[in-house]
Parts: C-alpha cells; sequence; structure tokens
C-alpha cells in the first residue's frame, strides 16, 4: 500500500510539474492541438548468469499516426551487479527523413521486488544520453522513470510507469518531455509475449509544448534465460 501511494505521489508531481511549465510557455506561443501517435516494437532477449542483453527494431509514427517519425535500431547490455542493482549501457541509432542520430547511453537501475513469487516489482531508471546528429548537432539528457508492474497471474503483468527528460543542448535546456504510462504485458509462452500500454506526454521542441499520446506495442522473443536475478521490466521510451 505504501508503495502504491508513492507512484500515484510521483505521477501526481511530475503532472503538476509539466502543467506548470506548459501554463507559462502558453503566455509565449499558442498550445499545439493534441497528436496521437504509436510506437511499436520487435524486441529480442537472452541472457547468461550476469548479463541480460536485447536488440530492438522499432518505428514511431506521429501527425494523427499518418507520418513515420523516425525507425530506430537498439542494442542493450544489462549487468545485474546484483539482486537489486542493473548497470545498463546501450546504443540506439535513429533514421529520420533528414537525418541520422546515434545515441550512447548509461543508466543505473535499481529494482525491488516484494510479494508471493515477486509478485511486485518497482523499478527506478537513471540513464545519462547523448545525442549525436548526422548534421554536427550534439545533445545531452538526463532521464527518470519509476516502473510498476504487478504479476497478476502465469500470463498477464500490469504494468505502469512515469518519467521525464531533461535536455541539454544549444537549441534547448529544460525538461523535454514528461510521459505517464499504463497497460499490461501478456505472455504467450515462455518465449513470446506482448507489451501493450497507452501513454500520455507534454514534448518541448524548444519554443512551445505539445500535447501527445498513443499506444505502446513491443512483441518479445526471448531466447535463453540463465540470469541469477530477476531482471527489470521495463520500456524504453
Amino acid at each position: 500500500m505504501i508503495m502504491n501511494k508513492n507512484i500515484l505521489f510521483i505521477a501526481i508531481l511530475l503532472f503538476l510539474i509539466s502543467a506548470n511549465l506548459k501554463a507559462q510557455d502558453s503566455l509565449y506561443s499558442p498550445q499545439p492541438a493534441w497528436d496521437n501517435q504509436l510506437f511499436y516494437g520487435n524486441k529480442l532477449t537472452w541472457s547468461t548468469v550476469d548479463w541480460k542483453f536485447s536488440g530492438e527494431f522499432q518505428f514511431r509514427l506521429d501527425n494523427d499516426m499518418r507520418s513515420l517519425d523516425f525507425y530506430l535500431i537498439e542494442g542493450v547490455a544489462s549487468y545485474m551487479a546484483g539482486k537489486n542493482w542493473e548497470i545498463v549501457p546501450d546504443f540506439r541509432v535513429s533514421v529520420y527523413s533528414d537525418k541520422y542520430e546515434y545515441r550512447p547511453g548509461l543508466g543505473v537501475i535499481y529494482k525491488n521486488t516484494w510479494g508471493e513469487v515477486h509478485m511486485n516489482q518497482l523499478v527506478h531508471q537513471v540513464k545519462w544520453q547523448s545525442d549525436i546528429e548526422s548534421t554536427s548537432v550534439v545533445k545531452h539528457g538526463l532521464r527518470y522513470v519509476l516502473f510498476y508492474n504487478r504479476e497478476l497471474n502465469d500470463k498477464f503483468i500490469f504494468t505502469s510507469a512515469a518519467g521525464g527528460l531533461y535536455r541539454w543542448s544549444d537549441r534547448m535546456t529544460g525538461v523535454q518531455f514528461v510521459r505517464l504510462m499504463m497497460g499490461g504485458t501478456y505472455r504467450f509462452s515462455k518465449k513470446t509475449s506482448l507489451n501493450l500500454s497507452y501513454f500520455v506526454g507534454f514534448e518541448n521542441d524548444g519554443k512551445q509544448w505539445a500535447n501527445i499520446g498513443g499506444p505502446l506495442v513491443q512483441f518479445v522473443i526471448s531466447l535463453d534465460n540463465n540470469s541469477k536475478y530477476i531482471p527489470a521490466h521495463y520500456f524504453n521510451f
């Protein structure tokens, strides 16, 4: 019960912060309309005793899901330093219509599990990233996301998340986005599962805030699972 109250408090706090920032920005620029987006990914995972690896292809649609925003390929390696800690280097290549973007990142994850057969999982993700564009633009960001997962039975996992990204770049310095997510995971078998969630958020392009939202869909194939500890369950978004 205490954990659930903490999650609700953090989600409300993030919403109030973003609403305050949006209200300040509206004094200088018109408020854009809501944009429906779609994130879809195919992911492959495997693990050894201390490491978990994944590779993912993902595309994202914007403009009310009528336009391709970009697509990406991402590789992630999680070193499970202990029962509660993971050190996570990753690398992403994103392809836009007019540029490429290379994103090396380094994250730290702290996770708590409790309940029968680890029924509940609370995941804190702190990550530093550098976004290097083919146009020679370099940006940096620090993100924090809190995930709460509850295993309902052998087939279903309830998932939720709240977090944001702080950006440093020549174009802007400040909060770039705040997002809230809720959904679930369905296990077809021990090796295949489907993550389906819906997110809402606010994004800052350096001039004004935009309201966004849409489904997050991810199909996962898991190969060997020989990890010593239960890995964190989270979604890179």
